[in-house]
């Protein structure tokens, strides 16, 4: 009998759950402990500049390793926790997506009740389709359903039927590319727990059922790209990107006042922002060049950012019309990435599209959420992943509730 509940106990003592973030500059990583669904203890974050690591690709493991060893070291350290497995996420540049379809029988005769491993062969269907032997599916987001060519369906399980065709959203990411970034984390001395999207974990963290069911807009501004998605009805229904990040502006910046990228970084960071508001009681500031020192007035540096801007306030607005949703966002844009620490920037997106603008993330005792709001949300995801989440009665569906429901699925099926 202690056996037995050493055992238990092994499925249900506290565990901490370590998220990390690979970007084209940074790696951030999170450590959260979570005792139950509505308990989010955030330990600690850190951040390391990405080495070893250029095009989406690694070009250097021995670096790229260390960098990694670096972020989950600084995290140990700083959260006094031994750090084991990670969650990883994928995004950005690393990944491709593309839609795919598929089509499967359900009786050959007369039709039948559509039970859920129907719809897992449809979604296994579609992902052989849709994917090349040279990748790795790592996600499929649902679109829609639709069964016997007439009945468009949100969730088809219950439904009569004689055929059901699925129409996914794949994320894909070249097997090299997936291998090498395995065996960097291995050689840093932690093991890959599972694979993430990084818009699926943020968005599963963040928007919760009824925001999806009645529309809204996830944006992640990265360095590179800008990620798009519109979610109605509880499903993501168009995905698009950007070419507009935080490097973009440095590059304009240093274009338009003739500096080095490293020194336009600094002023972004410090005198960027959108808001109008005046700052530390002057209009210029002055800034060094080969020539001397040289007076720059804030509203030029507030123009050049304003250009960008606009461009992403214009691709926003294209992707909700390509949607087919316009006007029925009706719970707003949520944003995240770093771009979003900028002053003023939500507000003009607000402004610009008419939609409320809110962060993605609020943690207690974390300033900067928004940078890190992708390695919170994929310990999140270990978490909800865990044999803890599955028996957690504080979900919003008893787990009791959910053993009666894969019964009745069972014998649905077979019965």
């Amino acid at each position: 009998m202690k056996k037995f509940r050493d055992i238990v106990g092994l499925f249900f003592k506290d565990r901490v759950f370590c998220g990390i973030d690979i970007g084209s500059q940074k790696i951030k990583v999170s450590l959260s402990k979570l005792q139950d669904a509505e308990n989010f203890e955030l330990m600690g974050v850190y951040e390391v500049d990405t080495r070893g690591f250029k095009d989406a690709s690694v070009n250097d493991i021995g670096e790229f390793s260390g960098a990694i060893s670096m972020a989950l070291e600084g995290l140990a350290r700083k959260t006094k926790l031994k750090i084991t497995d990670v969650y990883l996420g994928l995004g950005g540049d690393l990944v491709e997506t593309r839609m795919s379809r598929a089509v499967i029988p359900l009786t050959e005769r007369g039709n039948k009740v559509i039970v859920p491993s129907d719809v897992r062969n449809a979604r296994r269907q579609a992902r052989l389709l849709g994917g090349r032997l040279e990748e790795e599916v790592i996600e499929d987001f649902v679109r829609q359903f639709k069964v016997d060519d007439i009945n468009v369906a949100l969730n088809p399980i219950g439904l009569y039927g004689r055929k059901m065709e699925v129409e996914v959203l794949l994320v894909v990411i070249s097997i090299t590319r997936l291998r090498n970034i395995y065996k960097a984390v291995k050689q840093a001395g932690v093991d890959i727990n599972r694979v993430f999207f990084n818009g699926m974990a943020l968005s599963e963290a963040t928007l919760d059922r009824q925001r999806r069911q009645d529309g809204c807009m996830l944006i992640d501004i990265g360095a590179k790209k800008t990620e798009i998605y519109i979610f109605k009805e509880g499903l993501l229904k168009h995905f698009n990107y950007a070419l507009f990040g935080g490097d973009r502006i440095t590059s304009r910046l240093a274009k338009k006042l003739n500096i080095q990228y490293s020194l336009a970084e600094d002023i972004k960071k410090s005198y960027g922002r959108l808001d109008n508001k005046p700052l530390r009681g002057t209009d210029d500031i002055i800034i060094k060049k080969e020539q001397g020192f040289v007076s720059v007035k804030h509203s030029v540096i507030q123009e050049a950012i304003e250009e960008d801007v606009k461009e992403l306030v214009e691709h926003i607005r294209d992707s909700i019309a390509a949607s087919g949703y316009e006007g029925q966002i009706r719970s707003g844009v949520v944003m995240a990435g770093g771009g979003v620490l900028m002053p003023g920037l939500m507000e003009y997106v607000e402004r610009s599209l008419g939609l409320s603008v809110s962060m993605a993330r609020s943690i207690a005792g974390l300033n900067q959420v928004s940078l890190y709001a992708v390695s919170t949300s994929l310990s999140e995801m270990g978490y909800k992943g865990s044999a803890r989440y599955v028996f957690d009665t504080r979900k919003p569906k008893d787990w009791r509730d959910a053993l009666t429901g894969q019964a009745k699925d069972i014998c649905s099926e077979y019965f």
